[in-house]
């Protein structure tokens, strides 16, 4: 695509990941952060690594004013404040793409489901945003999976939502080397892929693994 793809909370975890793997894959990619200073540092990183002059680093605000699609990458207690924050500046033509899941700790302590009212936190994000253009993808895929740059993502990718915006989604993701994109329907299935990622968790603990993915058989 010709425009910019914004990655809110782009400066760590899945976000620096999945931004990594968008300017591999030859995307001009905004950073986004609550921190200019930060988010401009994360990007020189990332432009460094995969050898682009397409990568830079903006408040989440400003990257989500500069771009069609854009990527919620934020923790969960997070979401809800930067929804409200830049919701007055989306493009009309925005979509915008939940990658959160609604996990919190205790303490520090072990991450657990919460269940939000919504159903799902993708469902909550297109309530706040007042809109039928969010779509949800990349729920449980391992940001240490994404971060291995020279080895494809063995992985499949779940994306939901309306099949329109859905599709643009999975034509841009479908950069990610290794990664096999299938649309489940309508946003309410985010309910069952936000879910998978409390069970890869559990299963990289006994397994000793960080990378655990899921793939869909005999489709």
């Amino acid at each position: 695509m010709s425009g910019p793809v914004a990655v809110l909370g782009g400066t760590a975890g899945l976000g620096r990941a999945l931004a990594l793997r968008l300017a591999k894959a030859g995307c001009r990619v905004v950073i986004g952060s609550r921190s200019r200073e930060r988010a401009e540092s994360v990007a020189a990183e990332v432009s460094q690594k995969v050898l682009s002059n397409n990568v830079s680093g903006m408040l989440n605000e400003e990257a989500a004013a500069a771009s069609r699609i854009v990527f919620f990458t934020v923790p969960y207690p997070g979401m809800y404040e930067l929804a409200r924050r830049i919701k007055g500046v989306l493009r009309p033509d925005s979509i915008v793409v939940s990658c959160v899941v609604p996990l919190e700790s205790d303490l520090g302590g072990a991450a657990d489901f919460v269940e939000p009212p919504d159903g799902s936190a993708a469902e909550a994000l297109n309530r706040i945003l007042n809109g039928d253009r969010v779509v949800s993808a990349l729920t449980y895929v391992s940001a240490h999976a994404l971060e291995e740059l020279e080895k494809g993502l063995d992985c499949d990718i779940v994306v939901c939502g309306k099949k329109e915006y859905a599709q643009e989604v999975m034509s841009l993701l479908s950069g990610i080397e290794g990664a096999r994109l299938l649309y489940a329907g309508d946003l309410r299935y985010s309910r069952v892929t936000e879910r998978l990622t409390t069970l890869l968790i559990a299963l990289n603990r006994r397994y000793g693994s960080r990378k655990a993915g899921v793939r869909f058989t005999n489709i």
